[in-house]
C-alpha cells in the first residue's frame, strides 16, 4: 500500500491519485486543504504512524510540499501549515529505511541553482554563457539578448533590458543570473527512477509561467544528454526531478536548471499517464535501473 501526501488543491497529487485508481493500486491519501484537516500522530517510541485514528504502514510514499492552499488564501498560517505537514511526513518516511521514497538521498542538501550549473558542466552538460552579478553598471549593450533571474529562484525570468528598466534599486542590489538568451522550443526532461521522459515546450513568452500559454509535446531525449543528466541527478541524489534545456544560436542544447519537486500533471496528460505510471512503478517495485 502506498501513501500519497500533499495538498487537496494540488493538481499533480490529483493526477497521481487518479492514475492509482485507474490501475487498481492500493493507496492511502493524506490530503490537507480547505475542506480537509486530517488527524496525525507519530509515536517516536514505536515509530508508528496513525492517520485519523488508524495505524498506517505503507510500503512506499509520495510527498509534495503544498503551495496551492497558500496561493489561494494568502494566509501566512496556510504557508506554515504546508511546511510542517511536509516535514512531518517526510521525516517519518526518511526514518523507515525499507520504505520506498523518491529523492531519499537528497534530503541533506539544498537544491542550489548555481551548484547545479557548475556540476552540470563537470559531468559534460553544456551550460549557457552565464555570470552571477549585482553589478549592472555597464548596462550591457545588447540587454535584450540576455535574460536575468534571481540566484535563489522565486521570480519570473525576463530580458535583462526589461529588468533594468522596470526594477527599483533595492531589487537590483542582490545577485542574479545573467545568461545569454536561448532559443525555443525548450526541452524538459523528467527523471523517474531509471527512466527519462522528454517534452518540448513551445511558447512565445520569455517565461511561459507568466501567461501559461504553452504547448507541450513529447520529445526524444538525446542519448548523450540523457547520460549526462543521469550522472548529474546521481550526484545530487535525485531519482525524481525535471531538468530544463534550451538551444543556443548554433542549435546546441544548454542546461538551465533542475527542479527537485517539479509540476508534472500537464506533462503526464500529454503522454496518457505514463509519467504517473513510472512514479507508481518506482514506489511499488523500487528502482530497477
Amino acid at each position: 500500500m502506498l501513501l500519497v501526501a500533499g495538498g487537496q488543491l494540488d493538481p499533480n497529487i490529483g493526477a497521481l491519485l487518479q492514475r492509482m485508481l485507474a490501475r487498481g493500486t492500493a493507496f492511502r491519501e493524506l490530503l490537507v486543504g480547505p475542506d480537509l484537516r486530517p488527524r496525525l500522530t507519530i509515536d517516536l517510541a514505536s515509530g508508528r504512524l496513525v492517520l485519523d485514528g488508524e495505524a498506517t504502514a505503507p510500503t512506499g510514499c509520495f510527498i509534495r510540499h503544498d503551495v496551492f492552499l497558500h496561493q489561494k488564501t494568502g494566509r501566512p498560517a496556510d504557508h506554515a501549515a504546508a511546511l510542517n505537514w511536509f516535514y512531518a511526513i517526510r521525516g517519518w518516511s526518511l526514518s523507515r529505511p525499507t520504505l520506498k521514497l523518491l529523492n531519499r538521498h537528497s534530503y541533506l542538501s539544498e537544491n542550489n541553482k548555481l551548484e547545479n550549473l557548475l556540476l552540470a558542466a563537470r559531468v559534460g552538460l553544456s551550460v549557457p554563457e552565464t555570470v552571477v552579478t549585482n553589478d549592472f553598471g555597464d548596462g550591457r549593450q545588447d540587454a535584450d539578448g540576455w535574460i536575468q533571474k534571481p540566484v535563489a529562484g522565486g521570480d519570473y525570468t525576463t530580458t535583462l533590458g526589461d529588468f533594468l528598466t522596470k526594477h527599483d534599486p533595492e531589487v537590483l542590489g542582490y545577485p542574479r543570473f545573467v545568461q545569454r538568451r536561448m532559443a525555443r522550443p525548450e526541452l524538459r526532461i523528467y527523471r523517474v527512477g531509471p527512466r527519462l521522459f522528454g517534452f518540448h515546450l513551445h511558447s512565445s513568452e520569455i517565461d511561459y509561467r507568466t501567461t501559461h500559454e504553452v504547448a507541450i509535446e513529447p520529445a526524444e531525449v538525446p542519448a548523450e544528454t540523457g547520460r549526462s543528466l543521469l550522472a548529474l541527478c546521481d550526484l545530487l541524489g535525485l531519482d525524481f526531478a525535471a531538468a530544463d534545456f534550451m538551444r543556443d544560436a548554433t542549435g546546441r542544447l544548454r542546461f538551465l536548471e533542475v527542479n527537485t519537486q517539479p509540476m508534472f500533471a500537464a506533462f503526464d496528460a500529454v503522454v496518457q499517464g505514463r509519467l504517473c505510471d513510472a512514479i507508481i512503478d518506482v514506489l511499488e517495485q523500487g528502482d530497477a535501473g
